[in-house]
């Protein structure tokens, strides 16, 4: 696929999820699909524990969108930066135990690396600001000023 597609790729995928079409965007990604989500250190193999991923994402967020405000591709990968922005009203599940709804607001930064095959989703390595995220949520504290 041209980079211009891959881009493409990316934004209907994201535009999806958005949407609450976890379903329909699985469909755009390959069957053994993985998924390496670095501020955990799992990752998520198959379309059945991708869309796991997403989910887990929609249960803490129902209303989180992506807006992607950067995106760089050749003809078999994909970088795209976005912001996600949702309210945190279910339980976000983490590999140290649950984190009960905090009914806060939340934007966070993130990074996502694809790898495109036969112009389907195969990779991604998503990289993103859990400390902002957490801090958000009320789960850090922020960072006194007069230290930074």
């Amino acid at each position: 696929m041209s980079a211009q597609q891959n881009k493409q790729l990316a934004r209907t995928i994201y535009d999806l999820f958005s949407n609450n079409k976890v379903d329909q965007a699985l469909e755009h990604a390959a069957e053994d699909v993985e998924v390496v989500f670095t501020p955990t250190g799992q990752t998520f193999r198959g379309r059945d524990e991708f869309s796991q991923f997403m989910k887990g994402f929609k249960t803490a967020f129902p209303d989180i969108v992506l807006e992607v405000t950067s995106q760089v591709a050749t003809e078999d990968q994909v970088v795209s930066e976005f912001v996600a922005k949702g309210h945190h009203t279910g339980p976000l599940l983490t590999p140290a135990g649950d984190i009960p709804a905090t009914g806060r607001y939340a934007e966070w930064q993130v990074c996502e690396v694809w790898r495109v095959r036969d112009g389907k989703l195969a990779q991604i390595c998503n990289y993103q600001d859990a400390a902002t995220l957490m801090r958000q949520l009320g789960l850090l504290p922020e960072p006194d000023a007069a230290e930074a």
